[in-house]
Formats: structure tokens, C-alpha cells, sequence
């Protein structure tokens, strides 16, 4: 966190300086230079398209107001004194007047994917925010991320599974991208999800919710298929994290699914879903 806050103080007493400069003793001066979509600008790991650097006499330039909202600053102009001033949102206070509280996100859901590149750990999850809406996040764990079991004993970023359930404080700034990419302040790692890829083959509206059944019900087969119980709890979407209603969904519809990991000893097997991932036409059967 400490390093965080060294980070922003010194970028924004760049800004700042660059803004007494230009305005010096009432002066205006018309400059020229280069915008550079090619150069990219970062803060604590998130890359931010809106801004592009522009260079003139070998400096690098930033939009004021794009760099203050990244930055988690306000900004404020005043016309009598022709004067910007970057705010923080919490009481006025910016970094290095007060300890300014911030406000996490949270994320329930399941691990996707898992990929490492140094000491960076990205991991693709899809779930529900605190909101109850659907949310889909690359959540960047570092050094200065806690991770831990749900009995709060230390774990490693780098040895969570794709199906395993996680929850998660991130932010509070989200790279406008998709799926949204975020640094993870915390990650509570819970159970290891069960993962099937397979057609339903029979879908059944309850009382509690719906069963779905994914591969055969017939033969030797039916051994391997499972019967999985949806309820409220249960997200439905596409890849692209939009939402399915499941009186759309269709026998031969292909599933990907992540539940239990508890599951019942009868053939096929039942158990309840956490994720049912509904895959787009070109991957179904003929």
C-alpha cells in the first residue's frame, strides 16, 4: 500500500507542476506536438487508453482530467484564480494528508484461468459482485495481495486451480477493458470446483430451481453424466459474461459447468451449480 501511495503523490505533483508552469504570470504560449497512441501509461499495473501521452520538446504530456480520475483525484477549476486543484474524494484529502480510506470492490465467483508472468499472478474470474450483478475480472495478484483459505491460513496466488471458487476485494480502479482488469487487495480461496464440458441431454424446470443434465442418460454412459441442480445462487451466462435464462436453453445445448464439489452416489450423479457457462453455437454438436 505504501508503495501505491508514492506513486500517485509523485504523479500528481507532476501534474501539478506541469499545470503552474504552462500558467505562469497569465502567459499562454501555442506548442506543438506528437501524440503517441503507442505509448501507454500505467498506474499500479493498469493500462488506461484515454491516456496517451503527448510529447512536445522531448517531454511527455498528460490530459489533466483523465490522469486525475485515474488517479482517484477530482478535478476542480477555479476561474477567479485560474487555478486547477486535483481533490481527493474522501473530505479534500490527497495522498500524503490523511490516511483516505478506500472503497474495495468484491467479487464471488469462479477461477477460469490462471496465468503467471514473474511475480504477477492474473486470474480470469467470473461470478457475482457485492451488487448481486454479474461481473467478469482479470484480478492481478502481487506481493502486496493477502491471500489466504477461508480458515485464513497464508496461500500462494500461483497455486490456485481454474474451477476453484474465490472471493475477492479488488480496485478501486478498473481498467475500462474486457473482461475488466483490477489489482487484488484480497483473495479468500475456497473450494475446488468439479468441471464438465458436455451437451445437456435432458432440462427439467422445479420447483427449487431446474435440473440440468449434462452427457447421456442411457448405457454405460450415464455413469459419467451428472444431473445438476440450479438454483438462485447458480450464474448462467455466455463466455462473454451475458446472462441465459435457462427456459432458452435446448437439448443438445453444449455446457460448460463448475460445481460440487460434493456430489451424490446414484447414477448419473447430482450435485449443485455454482457456473454454467453456455457455449456459443459453433462449439455445440451436430
Amino acid at each position: 500500500m505504501q508503495k501505491k501511495k508514492l506513486v500517485v503523490l509523485l504523479t500528481a505533483a507532476g501534474l501539478l507542476g506541469t499545470t503552474a508552469a504552462v500558467g505562469a504570470a497569465d502567459l499562454t504560449q501555442k506548442v506543438s506536438g506528437l501524440l503517441r497512441h503507442d505509448i501507454k501509461v500505467s498506474i499500479n499495473g493498469t493500462t488506461y487508453s484515454s491516456l496517451d501521452p503527448v510529447y512536445i520538446d522531448g517531454k511527455a504530456y498528460l490530459p489533466l482530467r483523465d490522469a486525475a480520475n485515474a488517479l482517484g483525484y477530482e478535478l476542480k477549476w477555479s476561474q477567479q484564480n485560474k487555478q486547477f486543484d486535483l481533490q481527493s474524494p474522501s473530505q479534500g484529502q490527497g495522498p500524503g494528508q490523511g490516511e483516505a480510506e478506500e472503497k474495495l470492490l468484491q467479487l464471488a465467483g469462479v477461477v477460469l484461468s490462471v496465468s503467471t508472468e514473474g511475480d504477477l499472478v492474473s486470474l480470469q474470474v467470473q461470478g457475482k459482485s457485492a451488487n448481486g450483478g454479474v461481473d467478469y475480472m482479470v484480478l492481478k495478484a502481487d506481493k502486496d495481495t493477502v491471500v489466504v483459505d477461508e480458515q485464513g491460513e497464508a496461500k500462494l496466488a500461483k497455486d490456485i486451480k481454474p474451477g476453484t471458487h474465490v472471493s475477492a476485494e479488488y480496485g478501486p480502479i478498473v481498467a475500462l477493458s474486457f473482461p475488466g482488469q483490477s489489482h487484488a487487495a484480497k483473495i479468500v480461496v475456497g473450494p475446488e470446483r468439479l468441471i464438465k464440458e458436455d451437451a445437456v441431454s435432458a432440462i427439467e424446470k422445479t420447483d427449487a430451481g431446474w435440473k440440468v443434465q449434462l452427457g447421456s442418460a442411457e448405457g454405460d454412459a450415464a455413469a459419467s453424466s451428472v444431473i445438476l441442480n440450479v438454483d438462485s445462487n447458480t450464474l448462467v451466462v455466455t463466455p462473454s459474461a451475458e446472462p441465459v435464462k435457462l427456459e432458452d436453453v435446448k437439448k443438445g445445448t453444449k455446457i460448460r459447468a463448475y460445481y460440487g464439489p460434493i456430489t451424490t452416489k446414484s447414477i448419473p450423479a447430482q450435485s449443485a451449480a455454482e457456473l454454467l457457462v453456455v457455449l456459443p453455437e459453433e462449439t455445440q454438436q451436430p
